[in-house]
């Protein structure tokens, strides 16, 4: 046990720069002092002084132009990307090698001179020997420092290097949080600043070995984090260490990016932000998502309202979705909420802005009518099984002001309450483009979808409550299109085949009952928010109690009727 123990000391001494180097220069020493005691030349004493003296002065020479070019070369790079690289050079080992040993023999060269008696002999022979192995190993050091100078002056090793050594989660990260908030400037930040000046200075190839190597340092650091700290100290760390670099410096590396119309550089970067994401919802941490969708999100906001602003949009969007799903699928309900908040806000926003549909056509009808259903599945799968067989108030969940709903069903219910939000945006787009955001005839698809959906998990008052928003809004839609209600009788009517009658039924009840459901509904008024008419105020013409074309309580009598003989349609066509 103990010569194992002796052989990986020995093991570990062997991989340090300078015990290489001790035991190179105690070999050389030992080599040149032998000869030159053995051989015992009979030189006189002034002329080894000289010898002693000149190669003395010759290192110094070496050693100061040397390491002033050194300089010189260190702060084009410092220009060039980041002051706070310097350390790289100051903290290189062979750096601080190269310097003691030419240090050492100029020391050893001049003492010698001072102290060499007035005849020579083995022993100032020897000490001659040692001077000649000094200035030879300092030479092989110098040669190898020189060498790495120029491998360092690349822009790709300079970032290879502060990722494998300086930013080494052992290396970088204080003992506590409380160390860690009192270094003023974020360690990760040179590697920021380095990636920023990359693309500014058109070095993309860089710039994304950069933005890897943020990816690679997080997910180390995670995995140290986990493997050193108990688990509450380790996510608390892993925050205060990725909040940052989420939330600050992604958003504008991605600006950045497509301002330099460099779209494979984003979709590169969004790749990397959504796999540190992953990981940390992986690990636990999952307020490192939380901020990673933040992020994503305020990039998403910076993209112009132009056609060519889903270039960015577009990959963000794709990883938003897939964090969202995760978070549906693996994690509680605060963080689900806050990481599908960037998803929906934005779309919402974008809309909000009324770009033109060149911009919405794909990225928000894909969302409208599948990404959102496939977000609502995760959930379901998930909770379903837990919620389908308890008494749970879907329309009113509330007693005295204070919710009801267990735990398992809040996600599906805050899902239902965003994507009724969504739709009334969407509605509000129709109104003041005078088009949809995306295909014509298409609005009633997600709706579909997720009422069957939701009867598919046997959550059937779940799909009462969606029904009640798709009447509201097939109500609505009627009355801005003037009739095409054909889609909207067949996809109830299929609903009562395929399912539970009652599921549509009790819909039409609560909604001829006057109820409505607590949270979001779809306004069955059609008075435009978006008019200008200065006789009214905001709050007179969104309250306004003009009649519509057909009162909701009419039509609703008659869809009612039409969803019936749909449904007899239907099931005499089996």
């Amino acid at each position: 046990m103990n010569n194992r123990n002796w052989r990986g000391v020995l093991r570990e001494w062997s991989h340090h720069l300078i015990i290489r180097y001790i035991v190179l220069t105690l070999t050389t020493a030992a080599v040149f002092t032998t000869l030159t005691a053995f051989l015992n030349p009979a030189v006189e004493s002034e002329n080894i002084r000289a010898i002693l003296t000149t190669l003395a002065t010759a290192e110094a020479s070496v050693l100061a132009i040397v390491f002033s070019v050194t300089v010189v070369a260190l702060q084009l790079v410092v220009t060039r990307y980041s002051a706070r690289l310097t350390s790289l050079f100051v903290k290189e080992p062979l750096f601080r090698t190269t310097f003691a040993l030419f240090v050492g023999a100029i020391a050893f060269n001049l003492l010698v001179v001072y102290l060499l008696p007035a005849q020579s002999g083995r022993l100032t022979n020897a000490a001659v020997g040692v001077a000649f192995a000094l200035a030879a190993v300092s030479t092989l050091a110098l040669y190898r420092f020189i060498r790495l100078m120029i491998q360092r002056s690349s822009p790709d090793e300079l970032i290879a290097v502060l990722i494998e050594r300086e930013l080494a989660p052992d290396e970088y990260l204080p003992e506590t949080v409380a160390a860690f908030h009192e270094i003023e400037i974020h360690p990760i930040r040179p590697l920021y600043r380095t990636v920023a000046r990359a693309i500014e200075l058109g070095e993309y190839q860089t710039a994304e070995q950069g933005i890897d190597g943020l990816r690679t340092v997080l997910t180390r650091t995670f995995e140290y984090l986990e493997s050193d700290f108990s688990d509450e100290d380790a996510a608390q760390y892993a925050t205060v260490v990725s909040t940052e670099i989420l939330t600050e410096y992604v958003p504008p590396i991605l600006e950045q990016a497509y301002t330099h119309e460099q779209y494979d550089l984003i979709s590169n970067a969004v790749d990397d932000v959504n796999a540190v994401a992953l990981d940390g919802l992986d690990r636990g941490f999952t307020d490192v998502t939380e901020d990673a969708a933040e992020g994503l999100g305020d990039a998403f906001d910076a993209a112009p309202l132009t056609w060519e602003g889903n270039r960015l949009r577009n990959p963000i969007k794709e990883s938003l979705l897939e964090l969202t799903k995760a978070t549906a699928n693996d994690a509680d309900r605060p963080t689900f909420r806050a990481v599908f908040h960037p998803l929906n806000f934005q779309m919402t926003l974008l809309l909000r802005r009324r770009p033109d549909s060149n911009v919405t056509h794909h990225l928000v009808g894909d969302y409208y009518s599948r990404e959102v259903v496939e977000i609502f599945e995760v959930l379901a799968d998930r909770y379903g099984p837990d919620v389908q067989d308890q008494d749970i108030n879907w329309i009113s969940p509330t007693e005295g002001r204070k919710w009801t709903l267990p735990d398992e069903a809040e996600s599906l219910r805050h899902f239902w309450r965003e994507y009724a939000s969504f739709t009334e945006t969407v509605l509000r787009y129709r109104l003041s483009e005078e088009e949809y955001p995306f295909v014509e005839g298409s609005i009633d698809e997600g709706w579909r979808r997720i009422a069957e959906c939701a009867a598919d998990a046997g959550l059937d008052d779940l799909a009462t409550l969606c029904c009640i928003t798709t009447i509201q809004l097939a109500y609505r839609v009627d009355q801005l299109e003037n009739g095409r209600l054909g889609m909207w009788t067949n996809n109830l009517g299929r609903l009562r085949r395929d399912y539970d009658p009652t599921i549509v039924d009790r819909a039409f009840e609560l909604l001829k009952a006057g109820e409505q459901p607590e949270g979001q509904n779809i306004s069955v008024r059609t008075i435009d928010p978006a008019s200008t008419n200065t006789d009214e105020g905001f709050i007179e013409r969104f309250l306004s109690t003009e009649e519509e074309d057909t009162p909701f309580e009419e039509w609703l009598v008659e869809f009612e009727t039409k969803v019936h003989e749909r449904t007899e349609y239907l099931q005499e066509r089996e």
